[in-house]
């Protein structure tokens, strides 16, 4: 293998359409966030180990498992700050369940898992796209994808289904994956405790979806993400569409009323 970036890919939130109607009851969650942390090849063994700092900054076991949802508030601002600094870039899919049209659609095993890979892998090979100089990186610019393992997930249907999706874009469909550079065959997956990446990528999914799942008050918690802010994907400046992408498009109207998202707008 001699790609030229490395993908960390997690997620938090849930798939289950059973939707709260008040706040303080249990239910699916409105969102599922689906994140990947881009690495260099060439800086990937020293960017990863990250993990190793979170750990002796916290007092923690040299190998436990580092999982974002079981941190405090003030360790998640502190695990924030330092992804924040890593050589890395963040590219996300944030699917608002409540706005999809055709909720029934997304019933069927895997269906919504695949929807956000889609998106994710879309917005991957723009980044490695922009960012690759053969000139002054090593690789032959393309990105090795490591999704965290999903227990009973079946990645050869997954595999199957970018291939479909590959046929139709030779097809002429409008299908956005510049596939040449996300090579399908290679994409692999891991359970986090073998893989520090994908720990740091269950970080990067949790400080997102944070801030946009509403809590047992109504709140969310938009400063993890805010932190994060500069390492996400940017096209020409642009961040919402890139390396935030928020689907699908009818989720403007719940982000326009509800001033508990409305942080946002104003996202650098």
């Amino acid at each position: 293998m001699n790609a030229s970036f490395r993908a960390y890919v997690d997620e938090s939130g849930d798939e289950g359409f059973g939707f709260r109607s008040k706040p303080g009851q249990q239910g699916s969650s409105d969102w599922f966030v689906l994140a990947a942390l881009v690495t260099r090849m060439k800086t990937d063994i020293q960017t990863v180990k990250l993990i190793d700092e979170v750990r002796r900054e916290f007092t923690l076991h040299p190998r436990k498992h580092v999982h974002w949802k079981k941190l405090k508030h003030h360790r998640k601002v502190r695990y924030a700050q330092m992804l924040a600094e890593l050589p890395a870039r963040v590219v996300s899919v944030c699917v608002h369940k409540p706005s999809l049209l055709e909720p029934e659609k997304f019933h069927e095993r895997y269906r919504l898992y695949f929807y956000a890979v889609r998106y994710l892998l879309e917005r991957l090979s723009w980044l490695v796209r922009d960012s690759h100089n053969p000139a002054k990186y090593c690789g032959d610019g393309t990105a090795h994808v490591l999704f965290s393992n999903r227990q009973g997930m079946s990645y050869k249907e997954m595999r199957e289904y970018l291939q479909l999706l590959h046929r139709q874009k030779g097809a002429g469909q409008d299908i956005r994956i510049e596939f040449d550079l996300v090579p399908i065959d290679q994409i692999e997956a891991q359970t986090p405790d073998k893989s520090m990446g994908l720990q740091l990528a269950d970080a990067v999914a949790g400080a997102i979806f944070n801030g946009l799942e509403r809590d047992s008050y109504g709140n969310t918690e938009p400063r993890y993400v805010q932190t994060l802010s500069h390492v996400f994907y940017r096209r020409r400046g642009i961040l919402l569409g890139y390396g935030l992408k928020i689907v699908p498009r009818e989720t403007t109207n719940w982000l326009t009323t509800h001033a508990s998202l409305k942080w946002l707008t104003s996202l650098e």
